[in-house]
């Protein structure tokens, strides 16, 4: 009660501060960053004053400024920096409680006579130039969006923002692709800091936790330099949330969603507590307190008297119930504030809340073919439950030429999914089969940063991070059963059978700490203003994981009766007895695992302009990764113990052909490594799409030449046009295999020998106000990419003796159109369309052909309704418009293995579809 107390208080000062804030708010302010016009690196302590006054500050660490206090009306605004010409901007409008922003470009003073000269423009023409700077910034080849483009935009999660990067792609709504390589070939940072994988059988990073309009940019960075993690082969994403608000503001949205598939259907579930809404399971699902240790329990004789005993411990909870589906709801709140002291320095702090819970159905019909023999046939029904909270929390304080940032993320995701699966097996027999699957999920991310200018005469600069994530995984009471079409239990006698009455749990936690130092500084290399960087990164992961797998079998002289009973019954406490049901433990060593490795890193690079127009990116990295992971294989100890160290160089050479265009070659080395899972022989059912799926002890890392070239022109304001072209090169390059000579189908991982990738990237962004003037407020977007990739095989695997790289999409399109009215109270429309092309699920064997995921055609409709002011908005968004099947298949073993897909002749393993959902949002800035 005194912790209920205590937040109550807690939240009434924060309301009553931000309401005191709100009200007696009566001036505007300026704001914005000055950088350099050829760099685009910020600046950091140039004067930004108000003309004719002494009115004005310095840009701190970041480039950034504040100029706080004015009444409404135009200023004029002068800016001033050593060794840089000095620049007068007119006609910065400031209006009553409202920030203008204001970028500047300042150019380097060649000469001391330069430096007197002052430059003078308008802020419309100062933020043209300053968009053109920030898009050819970057030294390495890559494609992003900033915080105006996403303010722009109706997207309400990273996921959706990242749909709109050049070159990338979603998958599941959630899951990044570059280049149309699968996730394992592509690394996520937040703030500087790698992202921890929030899903733990694969790498990947569920990006749609993160809201949208607390993002200060996102990069995909698409081929390497020497200062980041050389562990992708398709991309890094980097993504920077805000931490100094320019404005105070406090956000609140509301939102539903419909789905045409699942919404007002009759739901199956399993028994709930009621806590599942909140992201909290039923307890009732756990291995009970008091049953012992998979050892102990396995020591006991089969029948035993105290079998009877803890195997009633466990509660019936085996049944299934039905009811209607709801309208999920979401809801959205975010604050920020800054203050700014006498002396300068100022304080931020960003917070932000995210609910969401949904009731989706998905369908699938599936064929499990092993090689040309077809097994089990069936249709699922598949009821999901989903809830997910999320919390971010950014705190920063700057003062002179210094900045600490502390941020914070939490995520917490309840995901259970029950299958009813109806079909006919092998032998013709007809079943009812159901799965009752639940993951409780927590990703908790800490990151502790800091920049400092060490000298403003030597211009040296160092920056560094302390960061730590957890991510904790249950999946308790994972249930399957199985009846005969005429009612009739299948339950073992002997030893259980996960499939058959079957209760896997399982534990994992993962820590992950990390470090990071930067240090930066000027030199006289060739020309004035060029740099040499150089640092140290490091990771240290630690994961526990450990399963356990119980199921019924009949005892002794068994009661056949018993086999009759509905599922709620079946396992009821009276049913367990000598001539019933008892509880029989399957667990074994390869259940279990702990795996550790830790990541030392340095580089050293220089980044400079060789003459006016050339500039050079160019250093190495030096990694060594250290591995350790404990495990058993059939009896057999695993024991993992690896060091890896590699030498990764890298080039980037930039070309300014003159202000709007330029021309980039890279070339560079990186790396992909094994994950946990991969290695791990834990084998694990995936009742989805009915494969076990086990690691591979024996894989080694692959190593990635990588070429780029390309061209890119900015003509106007918000407008690009470039054309890239890329060549990659795999050393041992991972892949998900399908395993011969298997009861069932098996997936594992293999190291092929090697692999070839080579294409081309579009992308298109232009205003068609050059059709008319009635078309100044429609904007075109697309990108798109066309690759080839080759991987030698055995022609007794393909009679080719090629195939695709596995999860290599051959392309990739996005493409779309976007209105938003010049308005106060402006209206916005946005069509996009997706689709990516068919890639390898799984390779194949002589006996099984490649697993093929065929494309779908995605097309999603936004319109957005601002009113009361622009402080209000409307989004109705309409996804999935097509609601084109998902398929799974194997071109007919003789048959050309390239050919493209046909659903009359092909061998379908899996169809599902997903229904098309329209979704309803209302927001509102209290300020």
């Amino acid at each position: 009660m005194e912790l209920l107390n205590s937040f109550k208080r807690a939240a009434l000062t924060v309301f009553a501060l931000t309401i005191s804030i709100l009200s007696y708010a009566q001036t505007g302010k300026i704001s914005g960053k000055v950088s350099d016009q050829k760099t685009g690196e910020t600046l950091i302590g140039v004067t930004v004053k108000i003309s004719a006054t002494t009115k004005g500050t310095s840009t701190d660490i970041e480039g950034r400024y504040v100029i706080g206090g004015l009444t409404p009306g135009k200023y004029a605004i002068e800016v001033s920096y050593v060794g840089y010409a000095s620049k007068n901007v007119t006609e910065v409008e400031v209006k009553d409680n409202a920030s203008t922003t204001l970028d500047v470009l300042l150019s380097e003073a060649n000469t001391q006579k330069l430096n007197e000269v002052v430059i003078t423009g308008s802020a419309s023409k100062e933020s043209i130039n300053t968009l053109y700077a920030n898009q050819k910034s970057s030294i390495s080849i890559s494609s992003g969006i900033s915080a105006e483009l996403i303010k722009r935009s109706p997207d309400r999660n990273t996921s959706e923002v990242l749909k709109r990067v050049s070159g990338a792609s979603i998958q599941d709504n959630k899951f990044v692709i570059v280049r149309g390589l699968s996730d394992r070939y592509n690394s996520a940072m937040l703030n500087n800091s790698m992202l921890p994988n929030t899903e733990v059988d694969k790498r990947a990073f569920s990006f749609d936790i993160l809201p949208s309009n607390l993002i200060d940019a996102i990069v995909i960075n698409k081929t390497a330099s020497p200062d980041i993690p050389a562990d992708f082969s398709g991309g890094v994403v980097q993504v920077t949330t805000k931490d100094f608000p320019v404005n105070t503001f406090l956000n609140v949205s509301l939102g539903t969603s419909y789905n045409t598939q699942s919404t007002f259907k009759d739901f199956l579930s399993s028994p709930k507590s009621g806590n599942e809404v909140f992201g909290f399971y039923n307890k009732d699902r756990d291995i009970p307190s008091g049953f012992p240790s998979a050892k102990g329990y396995q020591a006991l004789a089969n029948g035993a008297n105290e079998t009877f005993t803890l195997s009633r411990l466990f509660k019936n909870n085996w049944g299934y119930k039905s009811a209607k589906s709801t309208l999920g709801p979401n809801f959205q709140l975010n604050y920020g504030t800054s203050k700014v002291f006498e002396d300068q320095s100022k304080f931020g702090a960003v917070l932000s809340l995210t609910y969401r819970y949904d009731e989706r159905l998905k369908t699938s019909d599936q064929k499990a073919y092993v090689g040309q023999a077809l097994g089990d046939v069936f249709h699922d029904d598949m009821y999901n439950f989903n809830t997910n909270i999320g919390a971010l929390a950014n705190f920063a304080y700057s003062w002179g030429n210094n900045k600490i940032s502390f941020k914070n993320l939490y995520n917490r995701v309840l995901e259970n999914q029950f299958t009813y699966r109806v079909g006919k097996d092998d032998a013709g027999g007809e079943f009812i089969r159901t799965g009752d699957y639940l993951l409780q999920r927590s990703l908790m991310s800490n990151q502790l940063t800091g920049e400092h200018l060490l000298s403003t005469e030597s211009k040296i600069k160092i920056d560094w991070n302390l960061n730590y994530a957890n991510t904790d995984r249950k999946e308790p009471g994972y249930k399957r059963m199985d009846y005969s079409k005429d009612g009739i239990a299948s339950v073992q006698t002997g030893s259980a059978v996960a499939g058959l009455a079957g209760n896997f749990s399982s534990v994992l936690n993962e820590n992950a700490y990390g470090g990071a130092v930067n240090l930066t500084f000027p030199v006289k290399l060739f020309r004035d203003n060029n740099k040499i960087k150089a640092g140290y990164f490091g990771q240290y992961r630690e994961r526990d994981f450990s399963a356990r797998v119980i199921g019924f079998i009949r005892n002794g002289n068994f009661d056949t009766s018993l086999l009759s009973l509905p599922q709620d019954q079946i396992f009821s406490p009276e049913n367990i007895r000598a001539n019933g049901f008892v509880l029989n433990e399957i667990t074994n060593g390869s259940d279990q695992y702990q795996a550790n490795s830790f990541l030392n890193a340095g580089y050293v690079m220089f980044d400079g302009y060789l003459t006016e127009k050339l500039r050079l990116g160019i250093g190495a990295r030096l990694e060594s990764y250290k591995l350790s992971l404990t495990s058993e294989d059939n009896g057999k100890p695993v024991n993992i113990d690896s060091t890896a160290t590699n030498l990764l160089p890298s080039a980037n050479l930039i070309y300014n052909l003159n202000d709007k265009q330029n021309i980039r070659l890279s070339g560079s080395q990186t790396i992909g490594r094994a994950e946990f899972r991969e290695l791990a022989p834990f084998p694990f059912y995936d009742f989805n799409k009915n494969v076990n799926v086990r690691g591979n002890a024996g894989l080694k890392q692959s190593k990635t030449t990588n070429i780029d070239l390309g061209y890119a022109i900015y003509p106007s304001s918000g407008e690009t046009f470039s054309i890239s072209t890329f060549y990659k090169y795999f050393d041992s390059p991972i892949e998900q295999t399908l395993q011969l000579g298997t009861s069932g189908r098996s997936l594992s991982y293999a190291n092929s020998a090697s692999a070839t990738v080579y294409g081309a990237e579009l992308e298109v962004r232009k205003s068609l106000k050059f059709i008319g003037e009635g078309f100044k407020n429609f904007t075109f977007n697309a990108n798109g990419s066309y690759i080839k990739s080759k991987v030698q095989v055995s022609r007794l695997v393909n009679a080719q003796g090629t195939r695709p790289l596995q999860g290599q999409s051959p392309y990739l399109i996005n493409g779309g159109i976007s209105y938003a009215s010049a308005v106060e109270n402006s209206t916005g429309v946005t069509i996009l369309y997706n689709r990516v092309g068919p890639r390898i699920w799984a390779i194949g064997n002589v006996e099984d052909p490649d697993i093929y995921e065929y494309s779908r055609n995605i097309l999603d409709l936004q319109v957005s309704q601002k009113f009361a002011k622009s402080r209000g908005e409307v989004k109705v968004n309409y996804s999935d418009i097509f609601n084109n099947k998902a398929y799974f298949y194997q071109k007919v073993k003789g048959s050309d293995p390239n050919a493209s897909f046909d659903k009359k002749t092909d061998n379908i393993n899996i169809a599902d579809r997903f229904g098309s959902t329209i979704s309803l949002t209302l927001s509102y800035k209290f300020k």
